[in-house]
């Protein structure tokens, strides 16, 4: 199970949300998480970012193409 892929998705927290309350960010990144997983049926890891820390993309998508041999 070592070759398995991950999928991480940071998500940010606004300001209006963030709080140093641990217990209220960790039900978040579970309600989150379980979401995701139960819409998609993939296992994925959640992780909450402070606000204004993910890069921006110049509007576009980001494709990833993988070449790898199966």
């Amino acid at each position: 199970m070592h070759n398995l892929d991950s999928l991480e998705i940071q998500v940010e927290v606004s300001e209006k949300m963030f709080s140093d309350e641990i217990k209220f960010l960790e039900r978040i990144e579970r309600r989150i998480k379980e979401e995701v997983e139960s819409t998609l049926g993939i296992v994925v890891e959640v992780k909450l970012v402070e606000p204004n820390t993910i890069a921006r993309s110049e509007g576009k998508a980001q494709r990833v193409i993988d070449r790898r041999r199966l």
